[in-house]
């Protein structure tokens, strides 16, 4: 069974789910992401920004709790999209659909670097908090919603 394992650098980020604590109505100012699946495909399309589309080369230190996540939690719903096109527009390769194993380490790699990338933002002390950290770094990248998104 193909899973996602969480890079130790989104231990600070981890709060801001909604899965993080059992009750979602302590933390409803907080949370920035539903799951840590949530968590982990932002993190993975930041990494991927940040490294201009390069595979990373890195070691990654991953957490024990909360469990790794399973592939099929990802192809369940709207989260496997992006990753894939991730893992296939770094990789050029298009064996990676059919390489779970290949396809969960290329999002972990790439979820430590923005998960890495993210915290430094958070670092510089951004004034109000984390939330505006994680605005202001989407502002610096350029993202920008479609017409479709507002």
């Amino acid at each position: 069974m193909a899973t996602i394992r969480i890079p130790q650098d989104a231990t600070p980020f981890l709060p801001l789910c909604r899965s993080h604590s059992g009750d979602a109505h302590d933390r409803t100012e907080q949370v920035c992401f539903e799951t840590y699946a949530d968590l982990i495909v932002f993190a993975a399309a930041l990494g991927y920004e940040e490294m201009n589309g390069k595979l990373p080369m890195r070691e990654t230190r991953f957490l024990d709790r909360p469990n790794p996540i399973d592939l099929q939690t990802f192809k369940n719903d709207r989260r496997y999209p992006p990753i894939l096109l991730i893992a296939l527009a770094a990789s050029k390769d298009r064996a990676v659909v059919r390489d779970e194993d290949l396809l969960c380490k290329i999002t972990e790699d790439f979820a430590a670097v923005g998960c890495e990338r993210l915290k430094k933002t958070v670092d510089q002390g951004v004034p109000g908090g984390w939330h505006l950290a994680i605005a202001k770094r989407l502002a610096d990248s350029g993202v920008t919603p479609s017409e479709n998104q507002i």
